[in-house]
């Protein structure tokens, strides 16, 4: 636990949209050092990850974000994209073959990145090095904050498998590509988030066009009944998911109302950004999908939430 507490700007997924990273760094009052590094007077950033894919700005972003991290301006935290870049442009020790398959589907998903840093290249290898860098959460004295879930049970058992300042060992990549294992369930549930399986012959469309079979879960609820009530997905996708009651088994513990603030991104919400509860906010609202980027102001000796502490810009529809 980092023993510190203060005044944070907590930042959702960026996806590549540096000019509208750039419009929001400058709205909340953070200006340029001697050296063109961001940085605030009296705030740091915290970052949710997902620094890269979809948006035409992947270095830029990087060259923003990398600095202010290592001039201590700035936090972040892993997200989904920046593991599977990794996984994507690391091999297997063994195999020699990449950690994430280079198959038609991963490739489109990571061509944003591709674009600028191709396979290979050392500029690409420095990036994924500085990605390795990214710890799975981050627990401060006042709230903490993970890219998509946080889940006791699961940081229970992959704490121990982390280093120190809890970024992944070399050998736990390889272990958290291994479908089926436990660390590749665990890693599935901290970066992208819980998932229940829908009853046989069911299905729906995700936003990518994807067949789905299963659901990511609103792990932050409590008095859930049906896996409608239980789905993450886009209100145009709700009618499509069974409004059948759940079985109590299928229902997780919701994050405790008792626990210190807890801030994550990775879900595409819609509309105007409001907590979910005294003590959780989620602050990925679709910049990538025309959507908004969202910073939370976190005020030393806050201790709930307040909708009045969220800004934003609207993603000003670079492509």
């Amino acid at each position: 636990m980092h023993k510190i507490s203060g005044n944070y700007d907590i930042i959702g997924d960026i996806h590549g949209y540096a000019s509208t990273l750039i419009q929001l760094l400058k709205e909340l009052g953070y200006e340029k050092n001697k050296a063109g590094v961001f940085y605030h007077k009296e705030r740091k950033i915290i970052f949710l990850g997902d620094f890269i894919d979809r948006g035409k700005e992947e270095s830029s972003v990087i060259n923003i974000v990398k600095p202010m991290i290592e001039n201590g301006y700035a936090l972040a935290v892993m997200g989904n994209h920046e593991f599977n870049a990794i996984s994507y442009h690391t091999k297997h020790p063994i195999t020699n073959k990449p950690l994430r398959e280079h198959n038609e589907r991963n490739q489109k998903t990571h061509q944003a990145f591709l674009d600028e840093y191709p396979v290979g290249d050392q500029k690409t290898l420095d990036v994924i090095n500085w990605f390795k860098t990214l710890p799975l959460f981050i627990e401060l004295d006042d709230f903490r904050v993970i890219h998509a879930c946080w889940d006791d049970t699961t940081l229970a058992q992959i704490k121990p498998k982390l280093n120190t300042d809890n970024t992944m060992t070399e050998s736990l990549y390889i272990k958290t590509n291994k479908k089926g294992s436990d660390e590749y369930k665990a890693i599935e549930i901290l970066l992208k988030g819980i998932e229940l399986s829908l009853p046989e012959g069911l299905s729906f469309k995700d936003k990518d066009g994807n067949v789905r079979t299963e659901i990511r879960v609103k792990w932050w609820i409590d008095n859930v009944k049906t896996y409608r009530d239980y789905a993450q997905v886009s209100d145009d996708q709700l009618q499509n998911i069974p409004d059948i009651p759940l079985q109590a088994k299928d229902i997780n513990p919701a994050y405790s109302e008792q626990s210190n603030p807890i801030f994550f991104g990775h879900y595409w919400f819609n509309g105007v950004p409001q907590i979910l509860k005294k003590n959780i906010a989620c602050l990925d609202y679709s910049v990538a999908k025309n959507g908004k980027l969202v910073c939370y102001r976190w005020n030393k000796g806050d201790s709930t939430l307040s909708n009045k502490q969220f800004s934003h810009v609207e993603n000003n529809k670079r492509s």
